[in-house]
Parts: structure tokens; C-alpha cells; sequence
């Protein structure tokens, strides 16, 4: 017997009430499988990418005390050094050392970046009254620290020293000595990477002298002549080096322990430091500051030890390590040495054509 229009429009109503009451079950199912209903905070951009052909490094002055000579001198000598030895003994003629960091010096290398910290009897009245009020900071190892990409052959400029009034030098080759001096003299080193087909990286370091007041230079650029303001630059590429490193390795360049040479000149802290404004590179898009926690993996986590002095703030003031002289603890730390890290931190392949 055919259905009446009104039996036919019941049951289809019917029909559309089961199935939005099924899909809401399967709904309500899949909700329960969620593992949790919170909303994603905000938005992660990816990084920039590197250009084809580059390398990134990161760079770091860092100036400690004469605290920790002992702690400098055993730890630089448990480090590599990659180099020819005819030039190892040209550099080390010259008082200056190069070795590459791996893993294995990091826990030395770790507790020396540490800031470092005051005692309460090497405070003036002022530096006390600050302490107290959680306003001195501590003494932080890093003079200066930085992020820098550059395509294959490209050179980047690193500051090594204050600027000093007077300076003074040798240059020894083999049996000859070469002397030379400059007013307004500051120590820097010029580095340039290539990228390597094994995914190495090859960098050449060129020191260089800067002096004297900003003066106007013309350079040529192919057709077109520039005017630069900067100062006179001595070049020492008798001293000029390359190291071969793979990406995460770090090289150090220090000063050995031989008095009245170059490396002292490029990384003795303690000497005469009359300072004028730095030239430092400017409007460099490759350059930017990082933070220092992010500068090198073994910076990460420091701590610092707790002193019970009174209510002074405990990141500032602290007891020196059992191990250091006595001699050193009545007395205030002084700037000793610097020494220059460079470590490889992404290189990329060449583009293919």
C-alpha cells in the first residue's frame, strides 16, 4: 500500500534526526581523543636561511684575570693544534698560540667564561652600597661577542685590543727581527672563510694593526672610486695563518708566555689602555649581537657559587675556588689576557647551476 505524503515526510525527518544525532556522537568521540584542547601561542617563524656558498660563525673577545693564569695554562694545553709546523714555530716565535676546541675542552673552557665575581673586602664604599642593593654586576669574561655570515672569500673584522697611545713591536722571521710602532694603536684580526667540498670549512686569519685618527682613503671598486673614513692599517702577513675546521669546532687564538712579542701586543689586557672610540663595522646586516647563553652550548646552565656574606646579592660576591693561591684571595682580581674564539656554527654548499 504506497505511503501517504505525510507518512513519507515523517520518516524522512526521522532519518535526518538520526544521522545529525550520529555525526555529533563521532564528534564528540574525536574530541575525547585529543590530548589536549589548549590553543597553540602564537606563531613560530622558521630562521632566516643562509645564502648558498656560506659560512656562519660566531666570534668572541674574552678577557680574563690573573686569577686564572694556573686554570689558562693547563687548560690551553690540552687543545689541538692543526697547524703546519714550520708555521706553528713562526707563530709560537712570535708569542702567539692556535688551537682548535672539541668537546673534550669543554668543561674547562665552561667554568673559565663563568662571570666573574667580588669578594665584600675588595668593594670600595660606593661598589659595596651597589652590591647591597643588587646593582653590581658581575665581571663578565666576554669584551665583546658576535654572529656573523659571510659568503665563500668574504672578510669580517674583529677588534682584539683597546686602542693604546703608544705601541711598539718585532716581527721575527726566522733569524731577523723587524721592528715597528704606531700612536693610537689597536690590535685587530681580519678573517675570511671558504666553504669545502667535505663540508669543512677553511678560515685565514690576517692580523692587522689600525692607528693613528680617521683619515679620507679613495678605493677602487672595478670602475668606481670610493671614499672611506678609517685609519692607517698596518698588515702583518707574515703572521697570516689558515686553519681547517669542521662545523661545531672552535679556534682560539691566544698569546704564549713569551714576553715583549707580538701575541702580548694583540692580547696582553694589562697594559697601557688609553681608549678612544672603537671603529667598529657598521650598518653590517651579517653582524648581529647574541646573547651570551646562546653564544657557545657550554655557556648554558651556569652557575655561580653562593657567599654568605651579609645580604650581598650572591651572583656578585663569592669565595674563590679552594685551588687558587693564597696570595691571589686578599687581593682584587686585575685584567690579565684575551684571547680570540671562533667557532663554526652552519656552512652551506655551493648553488648548483
Amino acid at each position: 500500500m504506497p505511503l501517504s505524503a505525510a507518512m513519507k515526510l515523517a520518516r524522512y525527518k526521522s532519518t535526518v534526526a538520526l544521522l545529525l544525532a550520529f555525526s555529533a556522537a563521532l564528534v564528540v568521540g574525536c574530541r575525547n581523543l585529543k590530548v589536549s584542547d589548549k590553543p597553540v601561542a602564537g606563531i613560530v617563524l622558521p630562521k632566516a636561511q643562509m645564502e648558498n656558498d656560506s659560512v656562519a660563525v660566531r666570534v668572541a673577545v674574552v678577557e680574563l684575570d690573573d686569577h686564572q693564569k694556573t686554570d689558562f695554562q693547563n687548560f690551553i694545553e690540552t687543545t689541538d693544534q692543526k697547524l703546519p709546523l714550520a708555521l706553528k714555530q713562526k707563530l709560537d716565535d712570535n708569542g702567539v698560540r692556535v688551537s682548535v676546541l672539541s668537546n673534550v675542552n669543554i668543561s674547562q673552557l665552561q667554568k673559565m667564561l663563568v662571570p666573574g665575581v667580588l669578594r665584600k673586602e675588595w668593594l670600595s664604599g660606593h661598589e659595596l652600597e651597589l652590591a647591597k642593593a643588587g646593582k653590581l654586576e658581575p665581571v663578565y669574561r666576554m669584551a665583546s661577542h658576535r654572529h656573523v655570515e659571510k659568503k665563500r672569500g668574504q672578510s669580517f673584522n674583529v677588534e682584539v685590543s683597546p686602542v693604546r697611545a703608544e705601541s711598539s713591536w718585532r716581527i721575527y722571521v726566522g733569524e731577523r727581527q723587524i721592528p715597528d710602532s704606531a700612536k693610537l694603536a689597536q690590535c685587530h684580526m681580519r678573517i675570511t672563510s671558504w666553504p669545502m667540498a667535505d663540508g669543512s670549512v677553511k678560515l685565514q686569519f690576517n692580523p692587522e694593526i689600525h692607528h693613528g685618527q680617521n683619515l679620507s682613503h679613495i678605493s677602487v671598486d672595478g670602475p668606481n672610486f670610493a671614499v672611506q673614513q678609517r685609519r692607517d692599517i698596518k698588515e702583518l702577513r707574515s703572521l697570516a695563518f689558515e686553519v681547517n675546521v669542521q662545523p661545531g669546532e672552535t679556534i682560539v687564538v691566544a698569546p704564549t708566555e713569551q714576553l715583549e712579542r707580538i701575541g702580548e701586543l694583540f692580547f696582553n689586557a694589562s697594559g697601557d689602555t688609553n681608549r678612544i672610540a672603537s671603529q667598529q663595522v657598521q650598518d653590517d646586516p651579517a653582524i648581529e649581537d647574541v646573547d651570551t647563553s646562546e653564544f657557545f652550548p657550554m655557556l648554558d646552565n651556569e652557575e655561580l657559587a653562593e657567599d654568605d656574606v651579609d645580604s650581598l646579592d650572591a651572583s656578585v660576591l663569592v669565595e674563590i675556588d679552594e685551588h687558587e693561591d693564597a696570595a691571589l684571595e686578599n687581593r682584587r682580581p686585575k685584567p690579565w689576557q684575551r684571547f680570540l674564539m671562533v667557532r663554526v656554527v652552519d656552512v652551506t654548499a655551493p648553488a648548483i647551476p
